[in-house]
């Protein structure tokens, strides 16, 4: 773990570098320690929500092998973030509008193992930073548990929801995911979103486990970005491919992404 702390430090470091100073996007990077928390439903339906403020936002699907953002948008671009990677086609031809407002750059979808390096991740956000028209923000799904790329975008990103369910082994993998990403850059904004709750004291019961292990542990306690109920209407927009928020907009949570929308515009 600290050989790897090291060599992603030096990565993040060399990216900084590459990547411009620019407040254009706000980059939202969506993490988790492992996979099955319901992190790129989050991803997508927040990306909507942004946008339905009157902002124009990029989803940028940085699960690179296992590409979720198209499947749960029901959409089947025709390039992809390796094709803009590998210099195919400019970035501009290969976002693909899904929702008004609302880019998609997708990952991969021909089932073959890739990889993106520091400097591929650096240049990608350097070009997003120059499109135009501008995008006033980026939220960014990414490979659960300790990824180099999911933990590069990261710590480029403005703010990293640390996506977590009740359930202790995503809890501790949470935990896990924020003592690396801390190792490598302490200064990295993360907040504590808890998925699938049973109610609004569950979420909090569990936010105040994590603060008291990681106060514990690591001297800090992260941010809390709220909560989102378990909500059936989740699954149901699943199984039809089709956004939560497009398909069920009042539904509980529904309106808990749109609460935690308003709070980052709001901070922003």
């Amino acid at each position: 773990m600290l050989d790897q702390a090291v060599r992603l430090r030096e990565a993040v470091s060399a990216q900084t570098k590459v990547v411009p100073l620019s407040k254009m996007p706000f980059k939202i990077s969506v993490v988790s320690g492992k996979g099955g928390v319901g992190k790129s439903n989050i991803a997508l339906n927040l990306g909507i929500a942004l946008a339905r403020e009157g902002t124009r936002v990029l989803l940028i699907d940085g699960n690179v092998n296992l590409s979720n953002l198209d499947i749960l948008s029901g959409v089947s671009p025709a390039h992809r973030l390796f094709d803009v990677i590998d210099g195919t086609v400019q970035l501009k031809e290969a976002v693909a509008e899904i929702s008004p407002n609302v880019f998609l750059l997708a990952g991969s979808s021909d089932g073959r193992l890739k990889k993106v390096s520091s400097n591929d991740t650096a240049v990608l956000l350097r070009e997003v930073s120059i499109m135009e028209p501008v995008f006033q923000y980026a939220v960014i799904d990414t490979a659960g548990g300790i990824v180099q790329e999911s933990i590069s975008l990261a710590l480029l990103s403005d703010e990293v929801l640390v996506v977590s369910t009740p359930e202790p082994t995503a809890v501790m993998d949470a935990y896990v995911l924020v003592k690396a990403m801390k190792r490598i850059n302490s200064n990295a904004n993360l907040r504590l979103l808890i998925n699938n709750a049973k109610n609004e004291d569950e979420a909090e019961d569990v936010k105040t486990k994590f603060d008291l292990v990681s106060e514990q542990f690591l001297n800090l306690k992260i941010e809390y970005a709220g909560f989102i109920p378990f909500d059936a209407s989740v699954e149901k927009a699943v199984s039809v491919q089709s956004p939560l928020m497009q398909e069920y907009p009042d539904s509980p949570s529904s309106q808990a992404i749109k609460t935690i929308a308003d709070k980052i515009l709001k901070k922003k």
